[in-house]
């Protein structure tokens, strides 16, 4: 919400504060409740001339709200956007002077029609009602220079404004400005109910309104398919807190049961129409820093898994032609299960090298490099017999892409802490995509870790990194399960694929 929106929002409500203060004089008169000097009436009889409610006092009064807003919402929230930020100086100038006009015209017709008892009323009124209108819109492009130097200001300096970094703080300046102009609003009027008591009574009330609607009623309801919940919840809550506060003020303001209800009412909806607009304007502000702090998370993730690439391009080409010569080495002495590791190990190494740097990459990849990996480890314990290895991995029809290292690292933990060669061992890893949903069970067995395994401080490490890439990488597309026992390890992924065509 653009802060013009908003000044548009506290003017209105304000004009309608007025209309209604005015209508309680409309009230009072049909009601018999004046006094004869009330509205000017003596003077109307003084002079002999009729005295009609409506020409001579309600009209006036109403003609000059809706000069004084007309003329604010013109100057204060048109007039920038059309003149003063395109530099169109002449314009703007003339077109304030076409304001003071209109608004002094109005000023005049009001007055008229206020006192036609003055014999001079109209010379008088010209010339008074001139200075009237020109103080007021002076007074309106007053606060216009002080807004746009603020706005100004506070881009010009807005590093430094910490203030703003905590979302508390800035949630009640909000409060406090936005209820403060009502507030000095109804003040100006001089409501017949009485200011102190309302500012008393009704300023907690909204506040704890806003609270309730900022934190509690709109992130957990707002955003829901059916919005019936939020609008019952919002009517039912905000009436409960309106009960003691609301209901106090307005038994004592009203004349009867229908002024207190509809006073009542009124007081419910100025809050609900003032609070609920900020307290969204401002969750969107909070949702929106979150989404920005999150991007920035995963570019500093990605920073930093493209640093440990760079590093990790150190002399490949050695790596590889090393690798190379160990290869021939094995075929020369029949080797052939040394062969086909190392040979694996080279597969593995360039996976590493050209496609862990990418954000994604093709789902058949990521499978490659398990089954790599996996019959790599399964060369050093194919020969004993209380190791149990059952590799149900599923070959995946059509292309999906996944974040690279996504999977092995359960793999990983698997062969890590689940296998023993003097003991018992186990492993079980399930892989299958049903509907779009990729899922991986692993099961593997535990054992108890040496005193002096120099692992031993990094165990869980793998798991954690790959839970915070899941956050980041797979927010709301994923579920992570994992349980234990003093015999089993045991995890649970389901990630939510996108189906995309192959370049």
């Amino acid at each position: 919400m653009k802060l013009k929106n908003i000044e548009i929002a506290l003017a209105t409500i304000i004009l309608l504060l007025a209309v209604y203060s005015l209508l309680g004089s409309v009230n009072g008169y049909l009601a018999g409740r004046y006094s004869d000097s009330a509205y000017g009436r003596e003077l109307f009889k003084a002079k002999g001339l009729p005295f009609n409610f409506f020409i001579n006092y309600f009209f006036p009064i109403l003609i000059k709200y809706v000069a004084i807003y007309a003329s604010f919402i013109w100057i204060a929230c048109s007039l920038p956007d059309k003149f003063i930020t395109q530099q169109k100086w002449q314009k703007a100038v003339l077109s304030i002077i076409a304001g003071i006009i209109v608004m002094w015209l109005l000023f005049v017709l009001s007055d008229c029609l206020n006192r036609p008892y003055d014999d001079y009323i109209l010379p008088e009124s010209l010339f008074r009602e001139f200075g009237v209108a020109v103080g007021m819109s002076g007074l309106m492009l007053l606060y216009e220079f002080f807004k746009q130097l603020a706005i100004w200001l506070l881009k010009l300096d807005e590093a430094k404004n910490s203030w703003k970094n905590n979302p508390l703080i800035t949630n009640v300046i909000w409060f406090v400005l936005i209820w403060g102009v009502t507030l000095f609003g109804i003040i100006l009027l001089r409501p017949y109910w009485g200011v102190g008591l309302f500012i008393a009574l009704i300023a907690p009330c909204a506040f704890i309104t806003y609270l309730l609607c900022l934190y509690f009623l709109i992130p957990k309801y707002y955003h829901q398919p059916e919005k019936g919940a939020f609008w019952l919840l919002l009517t039912l809550i905000t009436l409960g807190i309106n009960i003691p506060f609301n209901g106090f003020y307005s038994g004592r303001a009203a004349y009867s049961g229908l002024d207190f209800l509809i006073l009542f009412l009124f007081i419910w909806f100025l809050q609900v129409a003032i609070l609920l607009p900020l307290s969204l304007y401002l969750y969107k502000i909070k949702k929106e820093r979150s989404a920005e702090l999150t991007t920035l998370k995963t570019e500093l993730g990605t920073s930093i898994a493209g640093l440990q690439f760079l590093r990790s391009q150190i002399n490949p080409h050695f790596l590889f032609n090393a690798l190379n010569t160990l290869y021939g080495t094995a075929l020369m002495e029949n080797a052939e299960k040394t062969g086909e590791g190392i040979q694996k190990l080279g597969d593995m190494m360039r996976f590493m090298l050209h496609e862990n740097n990418q954000e994604k990459i093709a789902l058949s990849r990521e499978i490659s490099y398990l089954h790599n990996y996996i019959d790599l480890q399964n060369l050093r314990i194919a020969s004993s017999p209380n190791i149990s290895i059952d590799m149900q991995i599923e070959d995946i029809v059509g292309y999906y892409e996944i974040a690279p290292m996504l999977l092995i690292p359960f793999i990983e933990n698997a062969y890590k802490h689940g296998i023993s060669l003097k003991a018992k061992s186990w492993i079980i890893v399930n892989l299958f995509k049903k509907d779009d949903t990729l899922h991986l069970d692993v099961h593997n067995s535990i054992h108890p870790e040496k005193e002096n395994d120099p692992e031993r401080c990094h165990s869980g490490t793998g798991l954690e990194n790959v839970k915070q890439r899941l956050q980041l990488l797979y927010p709301r597309k994923h579920e992570l399960v994992i349980r234990q026992n003093t015999h089993e390890f045991f995890i649970h992924l389901s990630l939510t694929l996108t189906s995309q065509k192959p370049l």
